[in-house]
């Protein structure tokens, strides 16, 4: 086969995945804290035709440069872009944002279990008082001693905290979702509307990871930690507003960082690049057919 045509095939399907990626970018424009991703290329091997050689001063011959033809090309990485989209405010109590780095810790267990991480603040109250995302996966916080004192903030570590799931009903009062604040360091205070009465307090941990475009997507805005997330380091447990931590804002979502003009433009690069791939081939084609036509 021809290398033109292998060549023209690679670029076809790179191109393909190129806009398959922008295609997810598009649908996922107005996804609460969706992470944009972009498709890098590379080279595939290159036949070798000479391998050149040096000069001959003696006879006073030049050198000569290889003479290589390409194969190809493939996608080498798909990078999703963790930079932060812009804040929506909705005045919702239980719609959470980071302003700034970290990400919330949710799971589908009520005691911690199997951890994913998000930057979807969407979270409602369920039957049972606890705070959960749109797929039932509860938020995770730090239960501080009850009073009628705010507890003081723990101090970051890279050992997981003891997790439980965020329970916002009223202390005493069975099946009655409370009046509940949460701070920008992650404090929330669940408070009992009885005088004197003591309240409930959690702290919303938030976890950074040494190479986010190493996490694993989980579908549902969530990721999973990986070996090559933490290739340098372990994670990082810490709280709002605290060192490279954001601050949480409530009655907030984050939004998409999808920018739709730039993803039109790839579009438009991506679409052309396939249908000239396509004509290289549809050429090689009309050449071979040509030089049977001659034998």
């Amino acid at each position: 086969m021809p290398i033109a045509l292998d060549s023209a095939t690679s670029g076809m399907n790179a191109f393909q995945q190129m806009m398959d990626v922008i295609g997810n970018n598009i649908a996922n424009v107005n996804t609460v804290g969706y992470k944009s991703a972009s498709t890098t290329f590379e080279d595939l091997l290159s036949q070798t035709l000479n391998g050149g050689s040096a000069g001959n001063g003696t006879s006073g011959i030049g050198g000569t440069n290889p003479v290589q033809v390409g194969l190809g090309t493939q996608v080498a990485a798909i990078t999703s872009n963790f930079a932060e989209g812009s804040l929506q405010n909705t005045g919702g109590p239980s719609d959470l944002a980071i302003n700034g780095s970290g990400f919330f810790i949710v799971s589908p267990s009520t005691n911690g279990g199997q951890l994913y991480y998000t930057r979807a603040g969407s979270f409602h109250v369920d039957s049972n008082g606890y705070l959960v995302n749109p797929n039932g996966y509860y938020l995770m916080g730090v239960a501080e001693p009850s009073g009628t004192t705010p507890p003081s903030q723990p101090a970051p570590s890279s050992t997981v905290p003891t997790l439980t799931a965020v329970n916002v009903f009223e202390p005493g009062a069975t099946g009655t979702v409370g009046n509940y604040t949460i701070a920008p360091n992650g404090l929330v205070t669940v408070n009992n509307s009885t005088a004197g009465g003591s309240n409930n307090y959690y702290y919303l941990p938030l976890v950074t990871v040494p190479n986010e475009e190493g996490l694993v997507k989980a579908g549902g805005s969530l990721y999973l930690s990986s070996s090559a997330s933490t290739a340098g380091g372990a994670p990082q447990y810490g709280y709002g507003a605290t060192g490279i931590y954001g601050s949480i804002q409530q009655g907030a979502l984050e939004g998409s960082n999808v920018n739709l003009t730039k993803e039109m433009s790839n579009m438009i690069v991506a679409q052309t690049g396939y249908e000239s791939n396509s004509k290289v081939i549809n050429t090689e084609n009309q050449m071979d057919q040509f030089m049977l036509q001659q034998v």
